[in-house]
């Protein structure tokens, strides 16, 4: 569908501002929520919504305003500026490059319930054959997001962000021991790059609940351990993405006032990057007009870049990194990751599995919090005793694992090569919902163990 008249629209109306700075955000969501649960078809949802935001800057104080209906622009601008004067503040944010860009739209609609429900029947005959598998739930996430931007610094960006969230349950039981698992996979692209994973999810699903299911109480205490990809993508996403965003940054993080220090070891580098290739959490440009890019946080241990909006980076003198981001029109920017990860080294997995010797391998995670000093609790999904410095075939339930995420990267010498990195699609609740995604190689350590999640 052609939303070019949105555009012109909105470039008309803006010229009748009278602020410092005007921000005028169309959007348009169209999201298919469906499920199959234990081969029969779930609650499905489709939902369609789009609206218009304003916000309005006039001496140093942010006046905001949104409405469902495009035709309410007029008074939504003059609303948000009369919010703007209502207050007084002190903000600054200096023009950016004028630029126009837009990404043409390949909207898949929301016609795809048909589709889903098939795929979703073939990733259920994996399922379905084995003993010991109670329930399962197949369940797909379809949001495809038509967006314009349009300031009166003279940017104008339309985008086109599609994404697609896959997930598969098992629950599984022998004797009394019941246990569960979920794998999720997907990315920034449509239905059809699904059609790939979800029969692979759903075998692993069985296979990580099985495991689970036969697992032992997990060894406690002061452990080695090998971390697997999306434990240090949770840890590169909690831990040092949060604690370098700069509103964070500026109440106190583990990270503030260490711009050019080494906070980690020289084998760690870690990004937050819009442009990473279909990524859960890409987008072209964000909510304030600035286009997405790739930002250094860590650059070989050096705190290189905290992540910015406009008006942060004004105060720390240097440019936007793109990272102001909203859930929705209705709703203004907050400063938000895009994709958080660290880079991947070179060791092998059977490299590191040498370099921790004796402790254990641990897998996947269930979810976790970090705090701004750093300090960190994750749940994780499994564990693999690691004996004389080979994977053995004992695994434990997932452990809780905790510490200190500025000690670990600092005592980081070996970094897992490409084969042991894992991107992870994910959604992220500080102050609201974001689309994100959070990555990692694997890395050996030594960690606090608690007991089974």
């Amino acid at each position: 569908m052609d939303y070019s008249y949105i555009t012109d629209i909105l470039e008309r109306n803006i010229q009748k501002s009278h602020t410092d700075l005007c921000i005028l955000r169309w959007m348009r969501r169209e999201q298919l929520q469906a499920s199959l649960i234990d081969g029969n078809p779930g609650t499905s949802s489709q939902i369609v919504l789009s609206g218009v935001g304003c916000r309005s800057l006039i001496n140093g104080s942010w006046g905001f305003a949104s409405s469902t209906d495009i035709d309410d622009i007029k008074d939504i601008i003059a609303t948000s500026e009369r919010f703007a004067q209502y207050k007084s503040g002190h903000t600054r944010v200096p023009p950016l490059p004028a630029y126009t860009v837009g990404h043409v739209s390949n909207s898949e609609g929301l016609h795809l319930v048909d589709e889903f429900f098939e795929l979703s029947r073939e990733a259920h005959d994996t399922i379905k054959g084995v003993p010991t598998v109670l329930s399962s739930r197949i369940g797909i996430l379809l949001v495809q997001d038509m967006k314009t931007t349009v300031t009166t610094d003279a940017v104008t960006a339309e985008t086109y962000e599609p994404r697609i969230l896959g997930s598969v349950t098992v629950v599984a039981k022998s004797g009394d021991h019941l246990c569960h698992y979920t794998e999720v996979v997907g990315g920034g692209y449509g239905f059809s790059a699904l059609e790939s994973q979800l029969i692979d999810a759903a075998q692993k699903a069985v296979d990580t609940a099985l495991l689970r299911l036969r697992g032992k109480p997990p060894p406690s205490g002061l452990q080695n351990v090998l971390l697997g990809g999306e434990v240090v993508g949770l840890l590169a996403h909690e831990a040092v993405g949060h604690a370098a965003e700069a509103d964070i940054a500026e109440r106190g993080s583990f990270l503030s006032g260490k711009t050019g220090e080494y906070v980690a070891s020289p084998s760690v580098t870690i990004v937050d990057d819009a442009t990473y290739d279909k990524g859960f959490g890409t987008i072209h440009v964000d909510d304030e007009g600035v286009m997405g890019k790739k930002t250094p946080i860590i650059e070989q241990g050096v705190l290189s870049h905290f992540l910015h909006n406009r008006e942060t980076a004004y105060k720390a003198e240097t440019e936007p990194t793109g990272n102001a981001r909203a859930w929705l029109y209705s709703r203004e920017p907050q400063i938000r990751m895009t994709n958080t990860f660290l880079l991947p080294g070179d060791a092998t997995l059977e490299e590191l599995t040498q370099e921790v010797k004796n402790g254990v391998y641990i897998q996947g995670s269930e979810g976790g919090n970090a705090n701004p000093d750093g300090s960190f609790m994750v749940i994780a999904t499994l564990a693999q005793k690691i004996e004389k410095g080979a994977l053995t075939d004992e695994y434990y339930m997932g452990p809780v694992i905790i510490g200190d995420a500025a000690k670990i990267f600092q005592t980081i010498e070996v970094v897992g090569d490409q084969s042991t990195f894992v991107m992870t699609p994910s959604m992220c609740g500080k102050g609201g919902s974001a689309f994100v995604g959070q990555g990692g190689p694997a890395l050996a350590s030594e960690l606090f163990l608690g007991g089974p999640s």
